[in-house]
């Protein structure tokens, strides 16, 4: 005799469906937590990347600083090596350029550097930020940070300056100084050339620059260089 085959009850069948429903859900919830993450993770190396960048084109910069060459600015005048304070965030001269083997008279073997910080909305920092950041720049906080350069360092009609943008959107750069005070003994500065009359006037002044950047979230990043300098003459009498 055969025996009739039971089915599954209505009630059955929903327990099953909201059983399947609560997996799936739970499944669509962990990817999509894993996909936010994902690209959480990948921002963030991205920015560290970028601050890593940033930071070697300071060191750089530093590195390669000649203390002895003033230059001859817009109007004429001659500024010192290096100028940081409330009205120019940093400028400098440095080494870098390698003369051309066709025509080594087309550029000096010297440049003057140049970093400025820019509204994050200017139409300068949009190279610095992707196209969904360019197109919400009004929602973003804080500013781009561009260096720009100059081929010669003296300031003509023909040597415009070039320019690229570091870090964008930046939250804060601040720069310390440390070098001679006007009693020959270490001091930090906030500015430099200093007020007093001895630091910054002789090359060999300032020892070394401390910069802290605060980007990409991170807690504010810190870097400490030494500063290439001939040495003053009473340490050269030595």
């Amino acid at each position: 005799m055969r025996r009739r085959q039971r089915g599954f009850t209505l009630l059955e069948l929903m327990i099953a469906l909201v059983v399947t429903v609560l997996l799936a859900g739970g499944t669509l919830a962990m990817v999509i937590q894993f996909s936010m993450t994902r690209e959480r993770v990948t921002e963030r190396l991205e920015a560290l990347d970028r601050l890593q960048l940033a930071q070697d084109r300071l060191r750089q910069d530093f590195e390669q600083h000649v203390p002895e060459r003033q230059v001859a600015d817009d109007f004429g005048n001659l500024q010192p090596a290096l100028v940081s304070n409330e009205e120019t965030l940093l400028t400098l001269t440095r080494h870098g350029w390698r003369r051309s083997a066709i025509n080594p008279e087309l550029r000096s073997d010297l440049q003057r550097v140049e970093y400025q910080l820019v509204p994050i909305d200017d139409e300068r920092c949009r190279m610095g930020l992707t196209s969904e950041q360019w197109a919400n720049r009004n929602d973003l906080e804080g500013d781009c940070l561009i260096r720009r350069y100059r081929q010669h360092l003296e300031a003509e009609a023909e040597n415009p300056w070039r320019e690229q943008v570091i870090l964008a959107p930046l939250g804060e750069i601040e720069f310390s100084f440390r070098g001679l005070n006007e009693e020959r003994s270490m001091e930090d500065f906030d500015a430099w050339p200093p007020t007093e009359p001895v630091g910054g006037e002789q090359p060999g002044s300032l020892r070394a620059v401390t910069v802290t950047i605060d980007f990409g979230g991170f807690s504010p990043a810190r870097f400490v260089w030494t500063v290439p300098g001939a040495l003053l003459p009473e340490e050269a009498s030595q």
